[in-house]
């Protein structure tokens, strides 16, 4: 049966998209902000711009789509506890060159400067310098508005912004003659400047019994993959983002692909057989179909992980094993893509980062305080090569092992890379000491790109003493 579906999310770590279909990850936070300053179309999207040698952690800032949506991006900022504040600097940078070539803007001047912001109660106060009011038209000044509103109660402990000019309460705001008599919430915006989730009118969500037959699969059949669960792949009338909806798909549907494709920018996009004709999507979120026992057969899989482990070891090129869509992490959280260009080097790179802890809030600035900064290589590299070499270790295909104490083994694996066929790696503990609480999971996920096998999924967990 046909559904109407009433919600689209874009998510933007790179450049990408579902609801999806862009090539542009998303995360949230909560801002510590206490004086002057504090904290898939495709599918998600970061600008991972990184600081050597220091810590990086992600904040959502709302940038404006050509169509006339708000779209939040992912955007790597130097960790610390000041998070709104760095938010704020990000969303008054504007997007990158490259998220301007894929059809994102900003209506906030880059000459604004922020001379404060305070969180208290729910309430965020934001000082800006006179420039943020320059320039002229209803829309543009409504959107610069809406874009800091939505940025700063992207974290939870934002619900209201009261805004500052040069010190100032703002009543009316620039030469539009906006009103603003008091503090403003999202809910002020959205009919203006529609966000995630927005309304889309009279796109059909269609279901696998709504496609053409899939029976006999083979090569030019695709499964839609790195979807989060609440979010749904765009199909278009022609290839790019800028081109009108006509449908939607779900996660881990299939797809019968009829053969032309086109490049787009940086992505490349298929022709697919749709209830309504041809329809375009994006070919990051569609993976090729290889038969469950095809795959449990398949020797160059372990080879795969072999190799891996040991150019892991050896902090060598790691892109000869990873897919071209990227490689997803999934470190106690949801899955961050790293891309290609990203892992270029990444494990040499002095880089460091706040990984998540099952243990720890990262919410919490002093919870947070207390987790390392660790590289890729060390967080990443090191702790998957001791659990592959272990000679204890447990491996199984296309089943979720679990630790002691661990998420259960329908819930190991996140829901956008659950298309995907993969391998569990445990290593089940070696201290007697800790009755088998020092364990340490891997969940390797696995694609087919031109029939050969390629890692696109890495998913962690692990409970020390």
């Amino acid at each position: 049966m046909k559904r109407l579906l009433l919600i689209l999310t874009i998510l933007v770590l790179g450049l990408g998209g579902c609801g999806s279909d862009d090539d542009t990850a998303s995360t949230t936070s909560t801002a510590d902000d206490t004086t002057a300053t504090t904290s898939s179309d495709g599918t998600t999207t970061t600008s991972a711009t990184t600081t050597a040698g220091g810590a990086i952690q992600f904040v959502d800032v709302y940038f404006v789509q050509g169509n006339g949506y708000a779209i939040s991006v992912a955007t790597a900022i130097p960790a610390t506890q000041q998070v709104a504040t760095a938010a704020i600097q990000a969303l008054i940078s504007g997007p990158t060159p490259a998220q301007v070539e894929a059809g994102l803007s900003s209506s906030v001047p880059t000459d604004t400067r922020l001379l404060g912001l305070t969180i208290e109660d729910g309430l965020a106060r934001i000082d800006l310098s006179k420039e943020f009011e320059s320039g002229s038209g209803t829309f543009s000044m409504t959107a610069r508005l809406a874009q800091v509103v939505y940025t700063l109660t992207a974290f939870s402990t934002v619900d209201k912004v009261e805004f500052l000019l040069e010190g100032t309460p703002v009543t009316v705001f620039s030469s539009e003659g906006l009103i603003l008599d008091g503090p403003v919430s999202r809910l002020d915006y959205l009919a203006a400047l529609p966000m995630s989730p927005t309304v889309i009118d009279s796109v059909e969500l269609w279901e696998q019994a709504d496609l053409p037959d899939m029976s006999g699969l083979g090569p030019d059949v695709r499964r839609v993959v790195l979807v989060a669960e609440d979010d749904v792949l765009n199909v278009r009338l022609a290839a790019g983002v800028d081109n009108e909806i006509i449908g939607m798909l779900a996660p881990s549907t299939m797809v019968r692909l009829t053969g032309p494709q086109r490049d787009v920018g940086e992505s490349t996009w298929f022709e697919i057989a749709t209830p309504a004709g041809a329809g375009w999507v994006n070919s990051r979120f569609l993976a090729e179909i290889v038969d469950d026992a095809e795959f449990a057969s398949d020797g160059r899989v372990l080879d795969l992980l072999d190799r891996l482990s040991a150019v892991l070891g050896a902090e060598g090129p790691l892109n000869e094993f990873m897919s071209k869509r990227g490689l997803h992490v999934s470190y106690h959280a949801a899955p961050i893509r790293f891309t290609p260009a990203q892992l270029e080097g990444i494990l040499t790179d002095p880089t460091t980062y706040k990984w998540p802890s099952n243990a720890l809030d990262m919410n919490d600035p002093s919870q947070a305080a207390e987790i390392p900064d660790r590289t890729f290589a060390e967080a990443i590299g090191w702790s998957f090569v001791s659990t592959w070499d272990d000679p204890d270790r447990i491996v199984a295909i296309d089943e979720a092992l679990s630790g002691g104490n661990g998420r259960p083994p329908e819930f190991a694996i996140w829901p956008m890379l659950q298309g995907f066929h993969f391998v569990s790696i445990l290593d089940p503990g070696d201290n007697p000491d800790f009755d088998g609480l020092d364990w340490t999971l891997w969940h390797v996920s696995i694609d087919y790109e031109d029939n050969e096998p390629v890692v696109v999924g890495m998913t962690y967990d692990e409970w020390s003493p």
